[in-house]
């Protein structure tokens, strides 16, 4: 445990903590206490790495008296003078948040002058989707909420109350995703040699998703039953969907020089942006790796490409009427819904995804590889296709359990 000079007081003692004072400046100060943020001092001395804070003492006469307290954080030799700064960090951050003190932001350092660089000098490396993403988590969560906060004011019981105020509208995947931008930012920061509090995703406290559902996805006999009764180009829409994968943005922003009809591959460059209806750089670089079709897949988009398909300026393999991108909310409105609500199949949160979703839970239903899966779907991360994309088919529990029986 930290100890001050005086051993009757110690960073344990609350109300010791909650009357902290000012930075030490080498000014008297005078008997009344202030609030103002205090960032302390880090000293080296006979052999020992010390911390220095104001503290109030109460006097005789019901007034209180700056004294300046020396905390003994640990031994040289013993603890790294890395280690001793970062226990220095964390009583500068217990002393000032127990007396409710947060550090004035310097100029351009708060967290909306941070972000605002961030997006400037990183987001032009990041995919469109990722920019996208960002875009969305400060404008309508993180700006609102620490725009003009000070870095260092942002600690771990600061975020934490920020997670849980939003547990009312968000599902535990969104807030994980929206930590992710602010740690981004936190992290350019620190990158850009601004001081920022020491502390990670791991030691904030996440619930588990309330009231979560299946995620729908397709299954073999739904999507046969739904190409028999659908139209083109709704028809290869859907089944090129379901025999590579593809995802929607991949499968509008295909062009025909993109399927290679000898080898058997589809060569995904681009994918259309369902806002401004353009085309534009993938997901990710995995994004890009060819994927094989079938020889039945390859038959069907020949009889497409001689009996259906437009030609447009773009050479898309699905253009809209105007020679754009088609939108996937109308593939699925004129194309996937009326195909579902014929069939009298479920329609609440089924999507061209649902296709992508379904393949991988086929694929590792018939026992392939894990790895293979995660080829197939183009992912840069296992965990993310064992994740969100192998499902666990109730059919096949239950198969798995009549099989004990026998």
């Amino acid at each position: 445990m930290l100890v001050s000079e005086n051993p009757s007081l110690s960073v344990s003692n609350p109300s010791y903590i909650a009357d902290a004072n000012t930075v030490v400046t080498g000014r008297k100060v005078g008997p009344v206490p202030t609030r103002r943020y205090q960032e302390g001092c880090f000293k080296r001395q006979n052999g020992w790495f010390y911390s220095f804070f104001r503290q109030d003492r109460p006097m005789p006469d019901g007034s209180t008296k700056s004294k300046l307290t020396r905390f003994k954080l640990g031994r040289v030799g013993i603890m790294s003078e890395i280690a001793a700064r970062r226990e220095h960090d964390r009583l500068r951050q217990t002393i000032n948040r127990e007396r409710g003190s947060v550090p004035a932001a310097p100029k351009g350092e708060t967290f909306k002058d941070v972000a605002a660089n961030y997006m400037k000098a990183i987001a032009p490396h990041l995919s469109p989707g990722t920019v996208r993403q960002r875009q969305s988590h400060l404008t309508a969560h993180l700006l609102p909420r620490f725009g003009t906060s000070a870095l260092m004011a942002l600690d771990v019981p600061t975020v934490q109350q920020f997670t849980t105020d939003l547990l009312a509208s968000c599902s535990r995947k969104t807030i994980k995703n929206l930590l992710g931008s602010f740690f981004a930012v936190l992290k350019y920061a620190k990158k850009s040699h601004i001081r920022v509090p020491e502390f990670s995703l791991t030691d904030l406290t996440l619930a588990a998703d309330r009231n979560r559902s299946e995620i729908p996805y397709m299954k073999p006999p739904d999507v046969k039953r739904i190409l028999e009764v659908s139209q083109e180009p709704y028809r290869t829409i859907l089944a090129l969907a379901w025999a590579c994968g593809l995802r929607a943005g991949e499968l509008l922003g295909l062009r025909v020089q993109d399927l290679d009809l000898e080898l058997g591959f589809v060569n995904p460059r681009f994918q259309a942006d369902d806002q401004t209806r353009v085309l534009q750089e993938l997901k990710t670089r995995q994004s890009g790796n060819p994927v094989p079709m079938t020889p039945e897949t390859v038959a069907m988009l020949k009889a497409y490409l001689q009996n259906h398909w437009t030609p447009n300026r773009l050479n898309l393999l699905f253009p809209s009427r105007t020679g754009r991108p088609m939108k996937r909310q109308y593939v699925v409105k004129f194309g996937l819904r009326p195909a579902l609500v014929r069939l009298g199949l479920p329609t609440q949160g089924v999507g061209l995804h649902s296709f992508r979703r379904g393949l991988g839970t086929a694929l590792a239903n018939n026992r392939v590889s894990p790895r293979i899966v995660q080829t197939i779907l183009r992912h840069s991360d296992l965990k993310t296709t064992l994740t969100f994309y192998v499902h666990s088919d109730s059919e096949i529990q239950r198969e798995a359990l009549q099989a004990l029986q026998k």
